[in-house]
């Protein structure tokens, strides 16, 4: 008997799978980025740009008996509601990150709430949908994702939106061929642009919402019926690895990997409902790109570690995966000259951390002791250009950067960050999240509300639990 496609694997899994068979520490991941998503929609929910998009969701797709929007209460449609929760995570930079260039909490988590409130989905019911829709995300980007930015597109919302899809179909209570037309649809609709982060535009910015709404729309393609989806969407001649990454055979243009040209495109599921690659999904706390964070928390740590006085420093040489210093892609970098400091990159944020000892986390002080605006900050400024490097390696994993900081009298100290460090469990997380607190618009007793509800997201009955913790009094 021929071995099913793709598509029809991951679609009879997901149609299968069932609370039960999730261990306990997939479940503690999935509340850990569900807590991550939430807290960013409340921390970017006043944004003046998540504001317009409320807005306009509500002045174009109000529906008295739609979805819910976070923080603001205001009922949508499906899709709308979708799209503005999505905006509120993004505006708030504060995002899980999976293999540099995906985003999926922005997408993966609006999709949920607005399906499972409509739906009538409990708690259980949505972290079921959430782990397959993750791992199922996970495991298609994950060797591909360099290939796929090296051909024009942003990975996230390509990616993002095959996972939104087959979220909505879960929570829509589809069967195993409405998944195979969730998927394949969602395929169809998928899109975004490396032409914007590498040249100044800013309309990544609506790429994981968008990718939020194009994902619910193929669950309600599909489960109207009449379209029936490809069995070999995914691996076929025609099919979206082709259109995606160039080949529908596993090869390679680029790849994390030194050296590594060719994926097996056949055991893409292998080990699947086993193995769970949504355990390594990495959460960024800082507002800045998420290959920067380790960089920051490192030489931050080697500073009080080893009492470094900014001022006797000659040299920091960061070391990293040489398709980070590249973004977003060595096929259309952002900067050609990516060895040259700039307010935003690495050797900005290298600098605040050898200067400053850190760098405020999402929604933290913005401004420096004396009052001055950190992006006007003089020393971080003039030692970003003078003391800070970057050196390339291929052979270094990617988010796993080391570090050499040489003194001006000859003493040297190294270190080094391991991606793993940032695959945080649900404890751990909300260690972080403290330092939010100062910013949260709703407080500390608000977030502390907030941690509860989602620990204890498997006895929800429905999301209204959580709509109201994310709400002002």
């Amino acid at each position: 008997m021929a071995t099913a496609t793709l598509t029809r694997q991951f679609a009879h899994w997901a149609a299968n799978l069932r609370y039960e068979d999730l261990p306990d520490e997939v479940v503690d991941k999935i509340k850990a980025l569900l807590l991550h998503a939430l807290a960013g929609a409340v921390l970017g929910a006043r944004v003046p740009e998540a504001v317009e998009s409320v807005h306009l969701a509500v002045s174009e797709e109000g529906k008295p008996d739609g979805a819910t929007i976070l923080w603001h209460g205001s009922k949508v449609t499906r899709v709308g509601a979708a799209y503005a929760n999505a905006e509120l995570i993004h505006n708030s930079l504060m995002f899980d990150s999976y293999r540099m260039l995906t985003h999926p909490g922005p997408v993966l988590i609006p999709v949920a709430l607005a399906n499972a409130e409509l739906e009538r989905k409990d708690g259980k019911a949505v972290i079921v949908a959430l782990a397959a829709a993750y791992e199922f995300m996970f495991r298609l980007c994950d060797e591909f994702i360099p290939s796929t930015a090296a051909r024009g597109f942003r990975p996230s919302p390509i990616y993002c939106t095959l996972g939104a899809g087959l979220l909505s179909g879960m929570l829509m209570g589809l069967d195993e061929d409405g998944l195979v037309s969730a998927i394949a649809l969602a395929a169809n609709f998928a899109s975004g642009l490396n032409e914007g982060p590498r040249s100044g535009g800013n309309e990544t910015t609506i790429h994981e919402p968008q990718a939020a709404r194009n994902g619910v729309f193929a669950g309600l393609i599909a489960r109207e019926g009449h379209i029936k989806g490809a069995e070999l969407t995914l691996e076929g001649a025609a099919g979206f690895y082709n259109a995606f990454t160039g080949s529908h055979e596993g090869r390679l243009s680029y790849s994390f990997k030194n050296g590594v040209t060719q994926a097996d495109v056949g055991g893409i599921t292998k080990g699947l409902g086993r193995e769970w690659l949504l355990l390594t999904a990495m959460f960024r706390m800082y507002p800045m790109a998420g290959y920067n964070q380790p960089v920051v928390d490192l030489i931050a740590e080697m500073k009080q570690q080893y009492g470094i006085d900014a001022d006797r420093i000659q040299d920091v040489s960061v070391h990293m995966n040489w398709i980070e210093t590249l973004y977003p892609s060595p096929a259309f970098p952002r900067a050609p000259e990516w060895n040259t400091a700039r307010i935003g990159n690495t050797h900005y944020f290298a600098a605040h951390a050898a200067v400053n000892g850190g760098y405020p986390v999402v929604g933290g002080v913005t401004f420096g002791p004396t009052g001055e605006n950190l992006k006007e900050d003089q020393r971080v400024l003039d030692f970003m250009k003078k003391h800070v490097n970057l050196v390339q390696e291929k052979d270094r994993p990617m988010f796993s950067p080391g570090a050499v900081i040489t003194m001006k009298d000859g003493v040297r100290y190294t270190g080094e960050y391991p991606y793993e460090r940032m695959a945080w469990n649900l404890d751990q997380l909300v260690v972080q999240l403290q330092r939010c607190v100062p910013r949260y618009p709703l407080g500390k007793p608000g977030l502390d509300r907030l941690v509860e509800t989602v620990r204890n997201a498997s006895q929800l009955a429905s999301m209204e639990r959580i709509y109201q913790v994310t709400r002002p009094a």
